[in-house]
């Protein structure tokens, strides 16, 4: 190798590698457009109509950055839009943990209170609102999904957003929950490979300095992206790949680097690929 084709102890591949976190959130959401404008629809039938609206579809599908995105826009505009509320349930499984959640968007204090006395202060805060939107991600990681009761029940003028992967979640709530909820399901299919290969083309131009990645490498990490069905799996790919490439100190990343990278996310990937391969037959 050449000493031109060396980087120095002060340089690196990366302009912004935050761009390749799962939690970053772009300006543009491409190919979900369709999914977008009937999400904001329902929103702006506030107060008068509400809506209860099932997101589902495999891991990496763009079903969470959708929500996160509408939310977004929600809180940056200066109209009467409603409020926006998002919950993960992964994060936050129990009751308790969501209204410390809801406690935390809406500036409540909660020193010196009780969990019930919180739970009070809380909905009785959602009840006084014009219009409000929820988003309950990973609804089905909750640990009882009786919560949603409450907020079916007791909050007015809402849109209620349920984001899961799990396409037999419905049929396994509570028939109480599951007859008031009587959710529209929008289902989120996996990229298609042109798809694929524009959104990691996309965050390879700002997570990269210009010009460091050699086509062949990163045809090979969109293929196993698009293969694997998860963009997720793109974007630690294009990650890890900068790195091996950085370990070479090498201005150039290369097939051989990915391949490296492929190797050292084996054992998470195949597990992805064997969980969205599953799902995608489900789904099918």
């Amino acid at each position: 190798m050449a000493l031109d084709d060396l980087l120095s102890d002060e340089e690196s591949l990366f302009a912004s590698p935050g761009v390749l976190e799962i939690e970053y959130l772009p300006k543009l959401l491409p190919f979900r457009e369709g999914q977008q404008k009937h999400m904001a629809e329902c929103i702006s039938r506030l107060p008068s109509m509400g809506a209860n609206i099932l997101i589902q579809g495999p891991p990496g599908v763009g079903k969470s950055a959708c929500v996160r995105w509408i939310f977004r826009e929600l809180k940056e505009s200066e109209g009467e839009e409603a409020v926006p509320v998002y919950i993960n349930c992964w994060r936050d499984p129990e009751l308790h943990k969501i209204i410390l959640s809801i406690c935390a968007q809406f500036g409540i204090n909660t020193s010196y209170r009780s969990p019930s006395e919180l739970q009070s202060l809380v909905m009785q805060r959602l009840r006084s609102m014009k219009a409000l939107a929820f988003a309950f991600d990973e609804v089905d990681r909750a640990h009882d999904q009786m919560f949603l009761y409450q907020f079916i029940e007791e909050i007015p003028h809402k849109c209620i957003f349920l984001v899961s992967t799990r396409r037999d979640w419905l049929a396994s709530l509570d028939s109480r929950i599951r007859s008031r909820l009587m959710p529209e399901v929008i289902d989120f299919r996996p990229y298609d490979r042109a798809q694929t290969w524009s959104i990691l083309e996309e965050r390879k131009k700002y997570a990269f300095v210009p010009g460091c990645w050699e086509g062949p490498a990163f045809d090979k990490v969109a293929d196993a992206c698009f293969k694997s069905g998860d963009i997720r799996t793109g974007l630690a790919l294009l990650k890890a790949s900068g790195m091996e490439a950085e370990k070479d100190a090498s201005r150039r990343i290369k097939p051989e680097h990915v391949a490296k990278a492929m190797e050292r996310l084996a054992i998470r990937q195949e597990a992805e690929q064997a969980q969205a391969a599953k799902r995608i037959t489900d789904f099918s």
